[in-house]
This record gives structure tokens, sequence and C-alpha cells, in this order.
């Protein structure tokens, strides 16, 4: 699949996608994920399905989704 984005373009926005993760706080204040858990979530989308997402969906919006898994 041929993507618009150049693979930099690709890896800052999975670089925002994953800060946003880890940003992200249940009710009571814990984060929804550790870094550990942030990365194994991410690496379940390519490269490619990370740009075909990338004009519909800001980085926070990715993040949540994969926050929701």
């Amino acid at each position: 699949m041929t993507t618009e984005f150049s693979p930099e373009a690709i890896a800052e926005y999975r670089k925002q996608v994953r800060e946003c993760m880890l940003l992200a706080r249940k009710p009571n204040g814990e984060p929804w994920l550790d870094e550990k858990e942030a990365d194994q979530r991410l690496r379940t989308f390519t490269d490619d399905e990370l740009a075909f997402g990338m004009p519909f969906n800001t980085p926070e919006e990715m993040a949540s989704v994969l926050i929701e898994g």
C-alpha cells in the first residue's frame, strides 16, 4: 500500500500517539498504560495502517482507540 506520508511523518505521528497514550489518565488519576503496554499496543498497527488513519484521526484520537483496546 502506498501512502502520501513520508516515513519521518509516520514516525512523528507514532511518537505523538505514544505520548498521548502515556499522558492519558484514569478517573482516579492513575495512568491508563505504562510504557511497555503503550509500546505493545502501538506495535499492533503497521506504518501503513497508521498512515491510512492519519488524515482522519488526531494523535489523541488514535491514542484513545488504542487505550480502549
